[in-house]
C-alpha cells in the first residue's frame, strides 16, 4: 500500500513542478479538512499541503482522528483534486472534487481485527472567500470503496478478505478551511 501511495506522489510531482511562466505561477498553501464518511464512523481531521495553479488545486494530507474509541488506532492519508470551472476570483466559487483516501484501522478488542480501506469518491462543492487568499468550503461526494480484513480469530464471521474482493458504495461530507500564500 505504501508503494502505491509513494508511486502516486512521485508520479504527480512533475505536474506540480513543471516549468511555468510568471503569469502561470502557482500558489502553495495549507488546508484543514474534516471528513465524515458513511463507512468509517469517526470524524477525521486532515491537515493538508495544497498547490493551486490556474483552476486546479491539489491537496495531500495525513489524517488525525481525535474522536475515536480507545480500542482503535486509525491512520489515514488523503489526496484531493479540486477543479474550479469558473476560477476562484469570486467570493463564492463552485468546484468539482475527486478524492482518494487510504485508512488503516486496527481494532484491539476482544476479537482483534485489522482493516485497510481504499476510497475513491467524486463530488461537488463550493467555497467562500472571506478575505484574500483564505477560503472555507464544503463538499459532498459519492464513491466506491474496497477493504481487506485480517484477523487471527478462527470464527466464520472473521474470515480474512483481500483487497478488491468486494466493493461498496459510500457517501462522504467534507468541510475545509485553507490559506494560499
Amino acid at each position: 500500500m505504501r508503494h502505491l501511495i509513494l508511486t502516486l506522489i512521485f508520479g504527480l510531482l512533475p505536474i506540480l513542478v513543471s516549468a511555468q511562466t510568471d503569469a502561470e505561477k502557482g500558489q502553495f498553501g495549507f488546508a484543514l479538512n474534516s471528513s465524515m464518511n458513511g463507512e468509517i464512523y469517526p470524524i477525521r481531521l486532515v491537515p493538508s499541503v495544497t498547490y493551486f495553479n490556474k483552476n486546479s488545486q491539489f491537496e495531500l494530507g495525513f489524517g488525525i482522528h481525535p474522536f475515536i474509541r480507545k480500542d482503535q488506532n486509525i491512520y489515514s492519508g488523503e489526496f484531493n483534486y479540486k477543479f474550479f470551472p469558473n476560477g476562484t476570483g469570486n467570493k463564492f466559487n463552485m468546484y468539482v472534487i475527486g478524492r482518494f483516501s487510504y485508512i488503516h484501522n486496527p481494532r484491539d478488542t476482544y476479537y482483534p481485527t485489522t482493516y485497510n480501506y481504499l476510497f475513491l469518491n467524486g463530488g461537488y462543492g463550493f467555497q467562500l472567500v472571506p478575505f484574500k487568499n483564505a477560503y472555507m468550503g464544503t463538499n459532498i461526494s459519492i464513491g466506491t470503496f474496497t477493504y481487506n480484513k485480517r484477523s487471527e480469530i478462527p470464527y466464520d464471521g472473521f474470515t480474512e478478505k483481500n483487497l478488491f474482493d468486494s466493493f461498496g458504495f459510500n457517501l462522504a461530507f467534507q468541510f475545509n478551511f485553507g490559506y494560499r500564500f
